[in-house]
């Protein structure tokens, strides 16, 4: 068994490579390089290795963003991610090909919204069906909910996922704080530090910092006390 999986490893290492020589040479479009329409013509191609395939689509979405992201930024523009038109299909094919691909997931949880938000939505629940017991997914709905000024569904989304063995102790606060002050801008913050603090994906943490920056600058500036003596707030 073991030089048959030496075999293929290295017969799809080395189509990797190819793909990657031949975007270097003579650049294709972004539609004939990395979308593969059918996620069942490639699990027919991984020859039952769909784990593996799923890594290599995984790094052909990343690929994908990571230069519409340069692109955008390149060009001094904002990045918008609704013209990322192929990154919805792709993130369903990878997780297709292994549907406990969590990062995939969470990486959608966090970018789809802008693109469709009931997709964004389908996609995460798709994902706590197939890893029931993954807390992080339940936060990711919760985020998704939110985003969409759904705070009662947040609510739910963050209860559920409180009680998974793992959860921490802040998912339980947050129910309460989505039925409170869902909107308003402190609670986005919470949002933002607690996505950037439990992700490890780089593009994930580089907007979550954006944005918590951009809710710092726009923060109000709470009172200031007076001189000694005086209890106001510092």
């Amino acid at each position: 068994m073991w030089p048959i999986l030496v075999v293929v490893f290295l017969t799809l290492s080395a189509v990797a490579q190819n793909w990657m020589d031949a975007r270097r040479r003579a650049p294709q479009p972004v539609e004939e390089t990395l979308y593969v329409s059918s996620g069942d013509a490639l699990k027919r191609a991984s020859l039952g290795f769909d784990g593996l395939t799923a890594d290599i689509y995984w790094i052909r979405t990343l690929l994908y963003f990571g230069e519409k992201f340069e692109q955008q930024r390149g060009a001094n523009q904002y990045f918008d991610v609704s013209k990322l038109e192929l990154l919805e299909p792709m993130l369903n094919i990878t997780v297709e090909l292994d549907p406990k691909y969590i990062a995939a997931y969470r990486f959608g949880a966090v970018f789809l919204p802008e693109i469709n938000a009931d997709a964004a939505t389908r996609f995460v629940e798709r994902g706590i069906r197939n890893n029931p017991d993954e807390w992080r997914l339940y936060q990711d709905l919760g985020f998704v909910q939110w985003r969409r000024n759904r705070f009662r569904e947040s609510a739910e989304a963050y209860a559920r996922g409180s009680r998974l063995p793992g959860a921490p102790a802040w998912m339980q606060a947050m129910p309460a704080l989505m039925l409170a002050k869902g909107g308003d801008r402190e609670t986005a913050r919470e949002m933002f530090l607690r996505l950037y603090e439990e992700s490890d994906d780089p593009f994930i943490k580089q907007v979550s910092e954006e944005q918590l920056m951009l809710l710092d600058q726009n923060m109000p500036q709470r009172p200031r006390g007076r001189e000694k003596g005086d209890r106001g707030i510092r």
